[in-house]
């Protein structure tokens, strides 16, 4: 009788088990399904930051237009000099008094005591700007990025002076327009509008914020200058920081790209590695970059922001960082 009852206990406790195979069974089940929800929690998260990134954008427009109501010009960039070298021009390096446009706008992107720390007429090597300048500031971070707003090895700028400090950068750069002389994109011009066939698109972009080195009253742009339309006309683009070592969010030669170079640029051919390898080639890199797969978000001159994607057509998106070259522009 007793011997019957363990049995059963026994045939019971067998039944309830899990064999070897049963588990290998299991665990592939999981396996499958976290490879099929890998990809939408990497996609959801990508959603989330570009939305953040996008946010970041419409904060800076919103900064460009509170500026333009209170100044009634867009920011612009300055390229004081403090002795001009030889040969002309201004000192590309610290002795430079040179502010981006971004200098500009910091009271109108809570960044007040940021702004008022500096000393605008000194040159970068003063203390104070060093300091400032080696800030970062969140809100011009893409967080799809892989920084925490800082870099070192930065063009005319080298290293930060200061032992273990970095240069605040920026992922967000002005449009300078779509004209362009260097690299693998020479002679591109426009027939008309501002600095019409000139294909200097450093100094003399026909779009919104150029260089400017020579401080041209020509570039200072007005509300009234955009002839082709504020929602038609790009203002700020993404850039990665890594990929050019002509970004910072303070200089005047690092605040600024060109259209006349296509969306992403070299990405495909050269990928991560090659494009950080590259970061000196500006020919070829002051233009826009993102992280975010298949294309990059602009900020329009009336502060709305658009996805334009990698495939846009080259001429088109020329256009559409120009003025008042009177395209007429049919979005994509």
């Amino acid at each position: 009788m007793h011997s019957s009852r363990f049995a059963a206990a026994r045939s019971q406790s067998t039944r309830r088990a899990f064999t070897l195979v049963e588990l290998l069974v299991v665990i592939a089940i999981i396996a499958v399904l976290i490879g099929l929800l890998l990809p939408a929690v990497q996609s959801a998260r990508e959603a989330a930051r570009r939305s953040t990134c996008n946010g970041n954008m419409k904060q800076l427009g919103v900064a460009m237009l509170s500026f333009e109501s209170a100044r009634r010009s867009y920011p612009y960039t300055l390229g004081k000099e403090s002795t001009a070298p030889a040969g002309g021009g201004p000192p590309y390096d610290l002795t430079n008094r040179g502010r981006s446009w971004i200098v500009q706008i910091l009271p109108y992107m809570e960044q007040s005591d940021l702004y008022n720390s500096m000393r605008p007429d000194e040159t970068l090597s003063q203390p104070e700007n060093l300091v400032a300048c080696g800030t970062a500031i969140k809100s011009l971070v893409c967080p799809s990025d892989t920084h925490q707003g800082k870099m070192n090895d930065r063009a005319n700028l080298g290293n930060h002076p200061t032992a273990g400090q970095e240069w605040g950068v920026t992922n967000y750069k002005a449009v300078a327009g779509g004209n362009w002389a260097w690299g693998d994109h020479t002679g591109v011009t426009m027939t008309s509008g501002r600095w019409a066939n000139d294909s200097n698109g450093i100094d003399r972009g026909n779009g919104m914020i150029c260089r400017n080195s020579d401080n041209q009253p020509r570039n200072i742009t007005r509300l009234s200058d955009i002839a082709d339309g504020t929602s038609k006309t790009f203002a700020i683009g993404e850039t990665v920081p890594a990929w050019s070592n002509h970004t910072t969010w303070f200089y005047f030669n690092h605040s600024t790209a060109s259209c006349g170079v296509p969306l992403n640029y070299r990405l495909g051919l050269l990928g991560d590695p090659g494009l950080v390898a590259a970061r000196g080639d500006w020919g070829r890199n002051y233009s826009f970059f993102s992280r975010h797969p298949g294309g990059g978000t602009f900020t329009m001159a009336d502060g709305a922001t658009a996805f334009i994607s990698d495939s846009v057509d080259l001429q088109l998106y020329r256009q559409m960082a120009t003025l008042d070259a009177g395209e007429i522009v049919r979005a994509q």
